[in-house]
């Protein structure tokens, strides 16, 4: 079904993606992907379909060669891709155009599109939504609408490209069970997970690690979570479960994590007095006279629902939006554009030059910031990124993952005095994450104040003190960490950290806790044991 042989890749800038990968994929087989950011899992995946064209070696995919222009329109309908963010996939006005635009670039006609379309919204759930506005959909349904449009054309390979890493735990759950009964009724169907967490591959029987543009190890997720060497030479966040049953030391958090505040460090704050909120002035309220206070001493999480108004929370506490009423204050006037910075979800919409090194500097250099290089060198060492390999880079050709930490950057350039991360941890590698979780602590430690907003329960756990929780209709409050994970119901937004997963499922085991005491997280007693407690430390 998939051949590759000695296949190699590089950017136009020369940046080399793959060099020499040799695979095989049968028909039918569902295979998982897994590799730090750059290390050639996205661009191996789109040379499946002729997006990008191997520099050397052959490619054969259901017996077509993707390097034939003859071959474009039946490797189209061959292989099918959905990417980490719908937004970008979606290009119709409706759910049903959107299934239906697929068949006519493949020039279907009337009744048989009809019939198809209808077939494939029935199946994925998405009939009774045929209608809807695209822009209208919820996170887990626009990735479910994407899937559909993929598979209207029947293709014999389905790609998926970390299709859950923009979605909360609601739309995760939509996906997944879409893409379960998929995968049933279509044994055929050869499937490649491209994923950065360890845990999504562990329904897949065969996982392939990507590392430097070579695949370095081919066999089960098992047998390779197992090999702590491959796994910490490749940037494998090896799950929990495995660490304690090997006996493993767990790795050391850098300790910037931890890092002290500087007693030194002025006392800042955010104000929000009786902010009301709505998109439009029409619509129904999104926020109703809000009151509370972040300060900069604090490292605070923002978690909700998707479309729950967490972006749009901290747009207005950066000063980017302006409320209907009442007013946002950051040392007593309203915040300055700039003063308070914001990395956004989709971090290659905030570049529009031509080079890394120019990206990082910008920011700094509008400002009149002094000492500029200086500046930009501690820039590279928080995001990670080394100058030697990145300053000339085109940011757009960079992957996922370091597209953010360019972004991370970018944004650490300005010196804010507060600083706005939404989703920072979406398409990191494991290594990102440790980085990112450094920079936080050193952030704090030098009195920048932190907000995070996130549907990572491991991130909120490791790194906030205070969480905010925006359900839709009702009053954000600040709870202590502590309090939030015991006592507030999160299953259908923030997925549980892993610790306390590890905790509960032992708690299971020896204790017989009902599902509803698990998920409330609370364990105050045994059944058939002395007290016992979660320990969030």
């Amino acid at each position: 079904m998939i051949r590759f042989s000695n296949v190699a890749y590089a950017h136009p800038d020369g940046a080399v993606v793959l060099d020499g990968v040799d695979l095989q994929i049968a028909a039918g087989e569902k295979v998982a992907v897994i590799g730090r950011n750059g290390s050639g899992k996205t661009t191996f995946a789109l040379m499946l379909n002729g997006i990008y064209r191997a520099f050397s070696g052959e490619i054969i995919v259901a017996g077509l060669n993707p390097l034939e222009p003859a071959n474009n329109a039946a490797l189209k309908s061959t292989v099918g891709v959905v990417f980490q963010n719908p937004d970008n996939q979606l290009v119709s006005t409706t759910v049903e155009r959107e299934v239906a635009f697929t068949l006519e670039n493949l020039n279907i006609r009337h009744p048989d599109l009809k019939k198809r379309v209808d077939e494939i919204l029935h199946f994925f759930g998405l009939y009774d939504l045929r209608n809807r506005l695209t822009a209208e959909l919820s996170g887990g349904e626009k990735q479910k609408t994407a899937l559909a449009a993929v598979m209207v054309a029947d293709p014999k390979i389905l790609v998926l490209d970390e299709p859950g890493s923009y979605l909360d735990e609601s739309g995760k759950n939509i996906l997944n069970q879409a893409l379960n009964r998929l995968i049933e009724n279509n044994p055929q169907l050869t499937v490649l997970r491209i994923t950065q967490y360890a845990y999504v591959t562990e329904d897949y029987k065969r996982l392939l690690v990507f590392h430097k543009g070579r695949i370095v190890a081919d066999r089960s997720p098992f047998e390779i979570f197992g090999d702590y060497e491959l796994c910490s030479t490749a940037g494998i966040n090896v799950p929990l479960s495995y660490r304690i049953e090997s006996n493993r030391d767990f790795p050391q958090n850098d300790p910037g994590i931890h890092s002290s505040i500087d007693n030194n460090s002025e006392l800042k704050s955010i104000v929000l007095e009786d902010v009301s909120y709505a998109y439009d002035e029409q619509d129904s309220l999104l926020f109703e006279e809000i009151n509370f206070k972040l300060t900069n001493n604090k490292v605070y999480g923002i978690v909700g629902p998707s479309g729950s108004g967490k972006s749009t929370l901290i747009q207005l506490m950066a000063g980017l939006l302006k409320p209907l009423s009442g007013a946002v204050k950051y040392g007593g006037f309203r915040p300055e554009p700039g003063r308070l910075a914001v990395s956004f979800q989709h971090p290659e919409r905030q570049f529009f030059l031509e080079t890394v090194e120019k990206e990082i500097r910008f920011g700094a250099e509008n400002l009149g910031l002094e000492n500029i290089d200086s500046v930009a060198e501690e820039c590279y060492s928080l995001a990670g990124l080394s100058p030697d390999l990145f300053a000339n880079r085109d940011p757009f050709t960079l992957s996922g993952g370091e597209k953010r930490r360019l972004a991370f950057a970018a944004i650490l350039s300005l010196q804010p005095s507060f600083i706005f991360f939404d989703e920072p941890t979406c398409g990191l590698d494991a290594d990102g994450i440790e980085l990112f979780k450094a920079t936080v602590g050193r952030l704090k430690a030098k009195g920048v104040g932190v907000i995070i907003v996130s549907h990572h329960g491991n991130i909120v756990l490791d790194l906030v003190d205070e969480i905010i929780p925006i359900v839709r209709g009702g009053v954000p409050l600040a709870y202590k960490k502590e309090d939030f994970f015991r006592k507030f119901d999160y299953s259908g937004f923030l997925s549980t950290p892993e610790l306390i997963k590890y905790q509960l499922d032992k708690f299971r085991k020896i204790n017989y806790f009902t599902e509803k005491e698990l998920a409330a997280g609370i364990a105050k007693k045994g059944k058939n044991s002395s007290q016992t407690s979660l320990d969030f430390s």
